[in-house]
C-alpha cells in the first residue's frame, strides 16, 4: 500500500504539459534552389502553414521524466504492508506490575505496542496475557492493575494459597500464522520466551529499569507444640532484585502489632524469621517501607482454623473419653445442651437429635472381645491410621452398617466404628472407652482425634494456616544480575569483617525468634552505590534473563520495517535522468561546434 507523506508536492506534475509545450515543433518550410539569392530578397514570405509540421525536440521526455521523479520524491512515497493483523503477548507476571516512572511495566508495554502497530497500519490488535492465554482482550482496553493470581490471600488450615504465579510461553494452538506475534515483557523470566515448535514473536516490547524488591514469600503458624494458648509462626522473605536491601517485618494479629524485626538481605536471598504471638483469629505481615512492588509486600492468614472447636460433651462419657476431649488443643468441651459448638459428643444414645457432626458410642451390652484382627477401610493409607491394638478394646455393641454407610473400623467381621450416610455428618462407635480404653490410655486420646477429624472432614493436630506465594514472582530483575550483584556484595562483605545487622526486636516474641545470616553493614553500603550508578542506565531495556530470551528479543531486529521510505529510490533514478540530460547536452554541444572549429586547408 502506497502512501505520500508531502502530497501537495505533486502539483509539480502540472509541469509536465509546459514542457511538452516548450519543445512543441514548428512548421518547416519549402525550400527552392535558385540561381542567385539578391534577386529574391523582395519575394513574399510563404504563408506560416505552408510547409509540414516538424515533431517535437525528444529531448522533452527526459525533461519530463526528470521534472516527474523530482516532484515524486518531494512527495515522500513509502510503501506500506498490508494492513496487519497482530495479537500482543503480554507477560502478566507480578513483575510486569512493578511501578516505573509512567506506572507500570504492563502499561508502559501496552502504551508502546499500540504506538508501533499504529505506525504498521494495523487494523486488528488483540491482547492475552499469558497468564489467562485463552480469553481475548481489545489491546485499547486498560491493562489489569494487579497479578491475575491475587496478591496472596490466605488459606485454610493445611492449605497453601499460592499467589503470583509466573507464566509460561502461550499454546502453541494459539500461534496462528496468519497473525503477527508480539511478546510484551520486562525479561526477568525466560519461560515466556520460550515458544513452542521452534517459533518466536515477530517482535519484542522489553521494558523495566527498577531492581529493587524485597517480598513476603511464606507465612505459616500453627499452635504452640504443648498446646498452649499462643501459636507458632513462621515468616519468611525473599530479596527479588539485584541490590541489597534492609526491610522491616511489621506483624499484626487482630490488627494489633505484636511484633516487628529487621533483616538485610543480599540479592537474590532469603530469610526464615520465627516468632510466637498470642492466640488470635487473624494475623497479617507487612513489609516497611514499601518497594515498587507492593503486592507482594502483605501476607494475610485466617487462623480460625486454629482455634479451639467447643465439643458439647455428655455428662454420661466415660472419664477416659471426657478427658481426651478435655485434654486436646484443638477441641475445648460445652456444656451437652451448648447451641455455639462444632460437632456433639454422645454417649448414651437416648438425647433429642440435633441437626451437628455428631460422634455417638454405642452402649447396650456388656463389653466382649471381638473375632479377628482390625481392618480398615481401604482408603486410609497406613499412616492416615491412628495407633490401634485390637487386642486392647473391646466392643460395647453390635453396629449394622446400611446402604450408603461406610465402615471405617472392623475388627474381625463386627463393625467397630461407622460412618452414617445423610445430610448431617455422624459416626457411630462400638468402642467400650470405659474399662477397654483404661488398658489402652495411650490409644484413645489419638483414636478420638482421628474420629472428630474424620467427622469434622479437617485435621485437628498439627493443622498449619498458610499463605505463600511463588519465589519467582518476588524478582524483578533477571537471575543473572542478581547473580551479579550477589557476588559483589559477598566480596565486600569477605572485605571487611562486619557484624551483622541485629533486629530490631519483637514483643514477647523476642526469645523465640531465631535470625538467619545477613549481610554486613559494608557490604549494604557498597551495593547502595552500586545501584545509584545503575539508575543512570537505560530506562527502558533491562539486562536479557537467558540466551532464551536474548534470542526472542532479537527477533524484531530482522523483521522487515514497518514502511519503507521510496524517496531515495526516486531520487537515484532522478540523478541517473539528470546525467543522461548532461550527456545528450555535451554530444549535442559538440556536434554544432564541430564545423566552425574545421580550420581551411
Amino acid at each position: 500500500m502506497l502512501s505520500l507523506a508531502a502530497p501537495l508536492a505533486l502539483l509539480g506534475l502540472l509541469a509536465l504539459p509546459l514542457i511538452r509545450w516548450l519543445h512543441r515543433g514548428g512548421r518547416h518550410r519549402r525550400a527552392l534552389a535558385v540561381a542567385h539569392l539578391p534577386l529574391w530578397q523582395h519575394a513574399a514570405a510563404s504563408l506560416a502553414a505552408a510547409g509540414q509540421r516538424q515533431p517535437p525536440d525528444p529531448a522533452w521526455r527526459r525533461r519530463a521524466l526528470l521534472a516527474a521523479l523530482a516532484a515524486l520524491a518531494l512527495a515522500a512515497p513509502q510503501w506500506r504492508a498490508p494492513s496487519q493483523r497482530i495479537t500482543l503477548w503480554a507477560d502478566d507476571a507480578p513483575s510486569m506490575f512493578v511501578h516505573e516512572a509512567g506506572g507500570t511495566r504492563l502499561a508502559l508495554a501496552l502504551v508502546q505496542a499500540r504506538r508501533e502497530a499504529a505506525a504498521l497500519g494495523a487494523n486488528e490488535v488483540e491482547l492475552r496475557l499469558l497468564g489467562d492465554p485463552w480469553r481475548a482482550r481489545d489491546a485499547a482496553d486498560d491493562p489489569p492493575r494487579t497479578a491475575g493470581a491475587g496478591a496472596g490471600a490466605g488459606a485454610g488450615a493445611g492449605a497453601g494459597a499460592a499467589a503470583g504465579r509466573v507464566p509460561g510461553a502461550p499454546p502453541a494452538a494459539l500461534l496462528r500464522r496468519d497473525r503477527q506475534h508480539w511478546l510484551l515483557s520486562d525479561g526477568v523470566h525466560a519461560a515466556v520466551a520460550r515458544w513452542p515448535a521452534g517459533m518466536r514473536p515477530e517482535r519484542v516490547i522489553t521494558v523495566g529499569s527498577v531492581r529493587r524488591n524485597v517480598g513476603i514469600e511464606r507465612l505459616a503458624v500453627q499452635r504452640e507444640a504443648g498446646g498452649g494458648e499462643r501459636l507458632d509462626a513462621l515468616a519468611r522473605l525473599a530479596n527479588g532484585g539485584a541490590e541489597v536491601e534492609t526491610r522491616d517485618v511489621v506483624v499484626y494479629a487482630d490488627g494489633r502489632e505484636v511484633a516487628r524485626l529487621r533483616r538485610t538481605l543480599a540479592p537474590g536471598a532469603t530469610v526464615s524469621l520465627r516468632f510466637t504471638l498470642p492466640m488470635a483469629g487473624a494475623l497479617r505481615a507487612q513489609l516497611q517501607p514499601d518497594d515498587a512492588l507492593p503486592d507482594d509486600d502483605t501476607l494475610a492468614l485466617d487462623l480460625a482454623p486454629l482455634a479451639r472447636r467447643r465439643i458439647a460433651v455428655d455428662a454420661r462419657c466415660a472419664p477416659a473419653l471426657r478427658a481426651a476431649v478435655a485434654a486436646h488443643p484443638a477441641l475445648a468441651a460445652a456444656p451437652a445442651d451448648a447451641d455455639d459448638v462444632a460437632a456433639v459428643l454422645d454417649c448414651a444414645g437416648s438425647g433429642p437429635a440435633r441437626r451437628l457432626p455428631t460422634l455417638r458410642l454405642r452402649d447396650e451390652r456388656p463389653a466382649a472381645a471381638p473375632h479377628g484382627p482390625a481392618q480398615w477401610s481401604a482408603r486410609f493409607a497406613p499412616d492416615a491410621r491412628p495407633a490401634f491394638d485390637a487386642a486392647r478394646w473391646q466392643l460395647a455393641a453390635r453396629l449394622d452398617a446400611q446402604p450408603g454407610d461406610e465402615v471405617l473400623l472392623a475388627l474381625g467381621d463386627a463393625p467397630a466404628i461407622v460412618r452414617r450416610s445423610g445430610p448431617t455428618p455422624r459416626i457411630d462407635t462400638a468402642l467400650d472407652f470405659g474399662r477397654a480404653a483404661a488398658q489402652a490410655a495411650s490409644e484413645a486420646p489419638l483414636l478420638v482425634n482421628w474420629m472428630f477429624e474424620q467427622l469434622l472432614g479437617t485435621r485437628l493436630l498439627d493443622a498449619l494456616a498458610l499463605a505463600e506465594r511463588d519465589a519467582a514472582a518476588i524478582r524483578v530483575a533477571p537471575a543473572a544480575a542478581a547473580a551479579a550483584s550477589a557476588a559483589s556484595a559477598a566480596s565486600a562483605a569477605s572485605a571487611a569483617s562486619v557484624a551483622s545487622v541485629a533486629p530490631v526486636g519483637s514483643v514477647a516474641a523476642s526469645d523465640a525468634t531465631t535470625a538467619t545470616t545477613s549481610p554486613s553493614s559494608t557490604a549494604a553500603t557498597a551495593a547502595t552505590a552500586a545501584s545509584a550508578a545503575s539508575a543512570s542506565a537505560d530506562a527502558r531495556v533491562v539486562v536479557a534473563a537467558s540466551a532464551a530470551f536474548a534470542d526472542a528479543a532479537s527477533a524484531d531486529a530482522d523483521a522487515a520495517p514497518a514502511a519503507r521510505d521510496l524517496t531515495r529510490p526516486l531520487l537515484l533514478a532522478a540523478l541517473a535522468v539528470l546525467l543522461w540530460e548532461i550527456a545528450a547536452l555535451t554530444a549535442q554541444w559538440r556536434r554544432l561546434r564541430g564545423p566552425d572549429e574545421e580550420a581551411p586547408a
